[in-house]
């Protein structure tokens, strides 16, 4: 299709009585738009046409999905101690996300084998009673982190809100800023949409994901925190 596009819009330059026009400009974004889909969830056309990528929300849901039925089969959740064995299988697989990163070319395979990871580090961090979270998400290693956005997203913890906010605005990982954002999602709903601080909003608002997905999902929670404040 984006050949085919790019091939008329060409035709229809070199014809020497024509000039460029909106039919021109239409076959040519037509011929680019696959190749936005990372960049934009929907373009609009001359003649008020818009396309919407709409594959983003099903992403989306898929992968909540499987964070979820990690939930229901987390087994006992949170208690007073620690399952003994608890934090070195975190450390196990912050560290088995990073090779998989590494090591696998970015694609659909790699996502998937890095959202199984994120739904075993959301049953094992709820086997922790009491994990440090402010170090997790300071820490320099996106396993940790991504380790600690697990737990946020398993079991949400208001104190949590502005370290995970900054963790998340500042995360230079596209993974760990994805389920950073859902777990700041789980989190802004516990302590309340008009509770969220004023310099929390104004630091999501600067945070400009460069990812369609990652994109999507903060903009509608940024649209759910003042659709309440």
């Amino acid at each position: 299709m984006s050949l085919l596009a790019l091939g008329v819009a060409v035709a229809h330059l070199v014809a020497p009585d024509l000039k460029i026009d909106n039919v021109t400009v239409a076959l040519l974004v037509i011929a680019i738009v696959p190749w936005l889909r990372e960049l934009f969830t929907s373009i609009e056309l001359p003649g008020g046409l818009r396309v919407e990528f709409r594959d983003v929300e099903q992403r989306i849901e898929a992968a909540e999905a499987m964070a979820d039925a990690a939930l229901v089969g987390g087994g006992e959740g949170t208690g007073e101690t620690d399952d003994p064995a608890a934090l070195e299988d975190v450390r196990r697989l912050a560290a088995e996300f990073l090779a998989v990163r590494a090591d696998m070319r970015a694609g659909a395979a790699r996502t998937q084998r890095m959202n199984g990871i994120f739904a075993r580090l959301v049953r094992a961090t709820q086997r922790l009673a009491a994990p440090d979270l402010t170090d997790w998400l300071a820490s320099s290693d996106g396993g940790l982190r991504l380790a600690a956005y697990a737990r946020l997203y398993a079991v949400p913890d208001a104190a949590a809100l502005r370290p995970l906010a900054d963790a998340v605005t500042e995360e230079p990982l596209a993974f760990g800023q994805y389920w950073g954002i859902r777990a700041l999602d789980k989190v802004v709903d516990l302590v309340g949409p008009d509770e969220v601080p004023s310099e929390v909003v104004r630091r999501l608002e600067d945070c400009r994901p460069n990812g369609a997905d990652r994109a999507h999902l903060l903009n509608r929670l940024i649209a759910k925190i003042h659709a309440l404040t």
